[in-house]
C-alpha cells in the first residue's frame, strides 16, 4: 500500500482582474500551502475502486474529480493498472480550500511517477480542465497564480507564518458566488504591492502581508451565507484581529507571526465562542 498526504491551501489574496467572453474569470491570487492533510490510501487492484472515509467523507453518489483522473490517464496516457483508492477526508468540503483539487494533483503526481513522465508548465497548465485549483497542487508551496488558476508562478520559498483556520460548517457554492459579481467589482486591491517584493525575492515584514489579506469574493458570499459574515466579525471583535475568508468560501482565517502564546490564547478564545464550528492551528508549508 502507498499513502500520500493531500493538503490543502488558503488564499493570501484573491481579486479578479476581468472577465472572459465565455465567462470565465481572470484571477490575481497568492496561494500558500497549508498542513491539514487528507491521507490517500493506493493499492493495485484487479478493477479501479474509489471510496472516501473520515470526518468529511463524501456520499456514495457524489463524483469524486479522482475518478475522471483515473480514466483520463487509463484512456489518453497508456495507464495500465488499476487501483483501489481511499480518501480519508480530513479536510473540510466546500471551505475554499482546495480538498478535492489536492486530491486530484496527489494521484496526477503519483500516476506521473507511475509512468515515469517528467512534468513541464504545459503539462500541468493541461490538468486545469479538470479544476482550476489542480495546476498549483502539482508543486503546492508558494505561488502566484492568475488565469483562470492555470498559470502559476512556483517561488523557491515559503513564508514562515502560522493561522488560525475557522471553517463554519457551511458549503459554499463557487458557481454561484462568481454569478453575483459585476464588472465593477474587479481590481479593488493593492495586491500587486506584494507580489512586486516576492518577485524581488525581498524580505516580506509580517505587518505587510497581514494588512494586505484580501479576498473579492466576501462581499458576495456574505450576501449569499450572511451567517458567514456573522462568524467574522464576532471572531474579529472577540480575538481583535483581522479575519480574512480563503477562496469562494466558507473557510476564514487568521494570519499570524511566531508567537505561540498569542496563537493558543486567540484559539482558545475561538474555540470557546463557536462550540459547534472546527477550528484549527496550522502552518504554513
Amino acid at each position: 500500500m502507498i499513502i500520500k498526504k493531500s493538503p490543502c491551501k488558503i488564499n493570501l489574496f484573491l481579486d479578479i482582474k476581468s472577465k472572459r467572453e465565455d465567462g470565465y474569470h481572470l484571477i490575481e491570487s497568492l496561494f500558500h500551502t497549508i498542513d491539514l492533510f487528507d491521507i490517500i490510501k493506493i493499492e493495485e487492484d484487479k478493477e479501479f475502486k474509489i471510496s472516501t472515509s473520515g470526518k468529511y467523507k463524501l456520499n456514495d453518489n457524489e463524483e469524486n474529480i479522482v475518478s475522471k483522473i483515473f480514466y483520463y490517464f487509463k484512456n489518453e496516457m497508456n495507464l495500465k493498472k488499476n487501483y483501489k483508492i481511499n480518501i480519508e477526508k480530513n479536510i473540510p468540503t466546500g471551505a475554499g480550500v482546495g480538498g478535492g483539487s489536492s486530491n486530484a494533483a496527489t494521484i496526477i503526481n503519483f500516476f506521473l511517477e507511475e509512468l515515469n513522465i517528467k512534468t513541464d508548465n504545459r503539462l500541468i497548465e493541461s490538468f486545469s480542465k479538470f479544476g482550476a485549483d489542480i495546476p498549483f497542487f502539482i508543486n503546492g508551496g508558494l505561488s502566484w497564480v492568475s488565469g483562470i488558476g492555470e498559470k502559476i508562478f512556483l517561488y523557491n520559498f515559503t513564508l514562515p507564518y502560522k493561522i488560525i483556520l475557522i471553517y463554519p460548517n457551511i458549503i459554499v457554492s463557487t458557481k454561484l458566488a462568481y454569478s453575483k459579481f459585476a464588472e465593477n467589482d474587479f481590481n479593488k486591491s493593492d495586491i500587486f504591492y506584494i507580489k512586486n517584493l516576492l518577485d524581488k525575492n525581498e524580505k516580506i515584514k509580517f505587518e505587510d502581508l497581514y494588512s494586505h489579506t484580501y479576498n473579492i469574493f466576501e462581499k458576495n458570499v456574505f450576501k449569499i451565507e450572511p451567517k458567514i459574515k456573522e462568524y467574522k466579525e464576532k471572531a474579529e471583535n472577540e480575538i481583535k484581529r483581522k479575519i480574512c475568508m480563503s477562496g469562494s468560501g466558507s473557510s476564514l482565517f487568521a494570519l499570524y507571526d511566531k508567537d505561540e502564546n498569542i496563537i493558543n490564547e486567540d484559539y482558545n478564545k475561538l474555540k470557546n465562542i463557536f462550540k459547534d464550528l472546527d477550528i484549527y492551528k496550522l502552518n504554513l508549508i
